[in-house]
């Protein structure tokens, strides 16, 4: 018997699985941390998460997102050339060592700004998107309101220290899951960089080199940003995808490096220990055909745009008790992907997850011949 509880013993250090209590301390060090489920933006785990602390250079998520929204919007172009100002050129701390008046593509400012968190880099950039740094500002502090944050306010879009340049471990995962929502893969083939270079073509060739260790050493991580200044010391956002299932984690006010990244390690363990993605309907799975008063043809077939998936506890059994479709008022001409209602799931565990339902097909409206033939052969037949 002995030697049976021994082995048991053995087996139970040997095995790598992690188990977690309800009242386990994920980040003792750290003054704010927490664990968000991208897809659902469901807080899995916090710690003190809407307390303002400074941010540092986890601000250029926002400005990363305003920079990626100019160029989805038509606004900038990846090959159109910026030019360096006097102001963008003296910034300090990370950088790339920009000269007054040196043009660099908006790419090379990106990646610098995204790889090597380039505090004249994104400064650059801010400037070319708006005009002026104060513009920029102004803009990053509507589009966080926007986004829901309640703890945020900007002053700069680098994250040189200000008193007033505040945020917390809520609002930055906020921020980072509207960046990653917005960037896709476009974005995380930077983030996920583990070096790159600039001024390839010159005597000035630079190399960057990503501030984000962990890439090197966690299963699944794709970005995203670190933060370090004397007053908010070290800080980092991080986000991984394994089997379907992307998680955000943040820590902030981290005694050093290895803590802060240890920690936030430790964060992503517990979400992917503890929780799963359960696909309910795949992308375009759902299928109905609905009628179009006075369309051509008059019946559309529509579809689900997204799958319908959950995050939940592993230990969860997920089941759909009832799904709703609600269709918006209808009238021709209708594209094909063109919005025309949503489906909601109701589930076991009380919650719900929906998807937009879009066209399948076109619908055109009826002209005065078409509707005459139409009203004539009601009449006689």
């Amino acid at each position: 018997m002995k030697k049976v509880l021994f082995l048991i013993l053995c087996a139970l250090l040997c095995c790598p699985c992690v188990i977690y209590g309800e009242e386990t301390e994920l980040t003792p060090q750290a003054s704010a941390s927490v664990l968000m489920d991208y897809d659902s933006r469901e807080i899995l785990y916090e710690k003190n998460m809407h307390e303002k602390l400074y941010p540092a250079s986890m601000t250029k998520m926002m400005s990363l997102y305003l920079v990626l929204k100019a160029v989805h919007q038509g606004v900038l172009k990846w090959e159109d050339s910026v030019c360096a100002s006097s102001h963008a050129a003296k910034m300090g701390g990370s950088q790339i060592y920009l000269e007054e008046g040196e043009q660099m593509s908006v790419l090379d400012l990106f990646k610098a700004s995204t790889v090597a968190s380039a505090n004249d880099a994104i400064t650059a950039l801010a400037e070319k998107v708006s005009g002026s740094e104060s513009a920029f500002v102004n803009k990053m502090n509507e589009t966080a309101v926007s986004f829901g944050c309640k703890d945020t306010h900007f002053v700069n879009p680098t994250g040189l220290h200000d008193e007033n340049h505040v945020s917390s471990a809520y609002d930055m995962a906020l921020i980072a899951s509207s960046l990653i929502e917005e960037g896709q893969d476009e974005l995380l083939q930077y983030t996920s960089l583990l070096e790159d270079y600039i001024r390839e073509d010159s005597e000035q060739k630079f190399w960057l080199v990503n501030t984000n260790k962990m890439l090197r050493s966690y299963q699944g991580m794709d970005g995203l940003k670190t933060g370090y200044t004397s007053q908010s010391l070290y800080c980092i956002t991080v986000t991984a995808l394994r089997d379907g299932m992307r998680l955000i984690a943040v820590v902030m006010h981290e005694p050093d490096k290895n803590t802060r990244s240890k920690e936030a390690a430790a964060l992503l363990d517990y979400g992917f220990a503890n929780y799963q993605v359960s696909e309910l309907i795949k992308e375009n799975e759902f299928s109905e055909v609905i009628q179009i008063d006075k369309g051509i043809p008059n019946w559309i077939e529509i579809t689900n745009r997204d799958a319908l998936k959950l995050t939940h506890q592993r230990t969860d059994s997920i089941s759909e008790t009832d799904r709703k479709i609600i269709l918006k008022e209808l009238h021709p001409p209708i594209q094909t992907g063109d919005l025309v209602g949503e489906m909601i799931l109701q589930l076991s565990n009380g919650k719900n997850v929906s998807s937009s339902l879009i066209a399948k097909q076109a619908s055109d409206k009826m002209t005065f011949w078409p509707i005459f033939i139409h009203c004539l052969e009601q009449v006689i037949f």
